[in-house]
C-alpha cells in the first residue's frame, strides 16, 4: 500500500490501462457469454442504493419488501402462488442452497443421492464436493435429450433429490420436466429445477407463441426454482435468484441470524452480507419493461439466432448440434473431428465462444448485446478460418 494517496485523475489513467486488456460485450466479440451489459436504468438504480444491506435485513425493511416483493412477481411469472426465497450471488448459490434443502429434509437417508443431468452445470459437483451428497448423472441420447429409461434406473431409496434443467449450459434444451414429475409424483424427492439462464426466456418465449415444454411450478411436483435476473432479466452482476414453492422449509432449515443490529432473522443464504442494489435494480428494471418490454426483447434475440442457425447451415464443414429451444447455438463439425482448432483459430481474430470439448461444441449465446452485424462478422471470420483450415 503507497504512503500517500495518489490523485484520482491518476488512479483513473492507472485502471484504464490496467483494463484495457478486458473484452466489453458492446465490442459484439463475447459470443459465448450467457451474462449481458445490465440494462442503463438498472445501474443508475444499482448505484443509487449501493449501501443497501440485505444481509441484515432489520435495517432496510423498505429493501427488504421489496425483495419478497419481486420474488413473489417472479414466482407469479413461473407459473406458481404465494411463493417465498431471496435473491443471492448467481445459479451456483442458488443451486447450492437448493442441494442443501434436498439433503436436510431427507436426515433420515444416511448416504443421500441426488439425480441430476450429466448435461448441469458445475454447481452441481461443488454441491456435492460441499454437502457430502452422491450425485447420479443420467445419460443423454443422440439428440442431447435426457434419457429417461436410465433416469429411472437411478432412482432407488438412497435418492433424496432429483434436477432437471430448463436451459441446459451447453445447448439451451429443457429436460422433460413434466415426465420427471411423474416417475416421482407420490415419492418423498424434492424436485429442482436450475433455470438460471432459461429462466428470464421461456415465459416470454411462451409470450410470442413458441411451443415450450412445460418447467415451472405448473409442474405440480416441482419444488424450487434457480433464476438468474443477471443473464437475460438483464439485471446488474451479480444477481441470482432462488424460489421455493413451501414457504415453512424456510422456518424449518433457515440459518438463524440473533446478533445483528436490526435483530434476529432467518435466511436461506450461503452469504452473510448481502447486496440489497441488485434486488432494488432488478425490481426498477422488471417496472420499466414490463411483460412486452422483455418479451421483444428476447423476439429480437431468437430473430438473431434464426439468423445464425441458417447461416451455419449454408457453411460446408460445420453444422448445428441441435435445433435451438432459445438463444443458445451449439456449433461442431460434420465429420466429427475436434472443433478445439477452429476455437483457437476464432479466438485469434477475438471472437469469444464457450467450449463443450466432451460434447465437442462451441456455443454461441445470441444476448441482448450480440446483433446481426457482429453475427455477419463472424460468419465471414469462421469461414475464412475453415477455407484456410481446408474444412468443408
Amino acid at each position: 500500500m503507497l504512503k500517500e494517496g495518489l490523485e484520482k485523475q491518476e488512479i483513473l489513467k492507472i485502471l484504464e490501462k490496467k483494463l484495457s486488456p478486458d473484452y466489453s460485450y458492446d465490442s459484439g466479440f463475447i459470443l459465448g457469454s450467457m451474462c449481458t451489459a445490465p440494462l442503463n436504468f438498472g445501474k443508475e438504480i444499482y448505484m443509487k442504493y449501493i449501501n443497501k444491506n440485505l444481509g441484515d435485513p432489520g435495517l432496510f425493511p423498505g429493501t427488504s419488501d421489496l425483495e419478497n416483493e419481486l420474488i413473489d412477481e417472479i414466482g407469479n411469472l413461473f407459473g406458481g402462488n404465494n411463493i417465498t426465497g431471496a435473491f443471492t450471488t448467481g445459479g451456483s448459490e442458488a443451486n447450492l442452497i437448493a442441494m442443501r434443502i434436498v439433503k436436510k429434509l431427507r436426515n433420515d437417508i444416511k448416504n443421500p443421492e441426488v439425480i441430476v443431468p450429466v448435461s448441469a452445470h458445475a454447481s452441481f459437483d461443488k454441491a456435492e464436493d460441499i454437502l457430502g451428497i452422491k450425485l447420479k448423472k443420467v445419460n443423454l441420447n443422440e439428440d442431447y435429450e435426457l434419457d429417461l429409461n436410465h433416469f429411472e434406473s437411478l432412482l432407488n431409496r438412497k435418492t433424496c433429490g432429483v434436477v432437471g434443467i430448463a436451459g441446459t449450459t451447453s445447448l439451451g434444451l429443457i429436460d422433460p420436466i413434466d415426465e420427471i414429475g411423474k416417475i416421482i409424483e407420490g415419492k418423498d424427492i424434492f424436485f429442482h429445477i436450475d433455470a438460471a439462464f432459461g429462466g428470464f426466456v421461456l415465459p416470454f418465449l411462451e409470450k410470442l407463441s413458441y411451443k415450450i415444454r412445460p418447467w415451472d411450478f405448473r409442474v405440480q411436483t416441482v419444488n424450487s426454482i434457480t433464476a438468474d435476473p443477471h443473464k437475460m432479466g438483464l439485471g446488474v452482476i451479480p444477481s441470482g435468484g432462488f424460489l421455493i414453492r413451501d414457504p415453512s422449509i424456510l422456518k424449518k432449515l433457515g440459518f438463524e441470524i440473533p446478533y445483528l443490529a436490526g435483530g434476529n432473522f432467518k435466511h436461506f443464504q450461503i452469504v452473510g452480507t448481502r447486496p440489497g442494489g441488485p434486488v432494488i435494480a432488478f425490481w426498477a428494471i422488471i417496472k420499466l419493461l414490463g411483460l412486452n418490454g422483455f418479451t421483444n426483447i428476447v423476439k429480437e434475440c431468437m430473430k438473431n439466432t434464426q439468423y445464425l442457425v441458417k447461416r451455419i447451415s449454408e457453411i460446408k464443414g460445420i453444422k448445428i448440434v441441435a435445433k435451438p429451444v432459445m438463444n443458445v447455438v451449439g456449433i461442431t463439425t460434420e465429420s466429427g473431428e475436434s472443433i478445439c482448432k477452429i476455437d483457437e483459430e476464432l479466438r485469434k481474430k477475438k471472437w469469444m465462444l464457450g467450449k463443450f470439448v466432451d460434447l465437442n461444441l462451441i456455443r454461441a449465446v445470441i444476448m441482448p448485446h450480440v446483433q446481426k452485424p457482429h453475427l455477419s462478422k463472424f460468419i465471414e471470420d469462421l469461414e475464412n478460418i475453415l477455407k484456410k483450415m481446408k474444412i468443408s
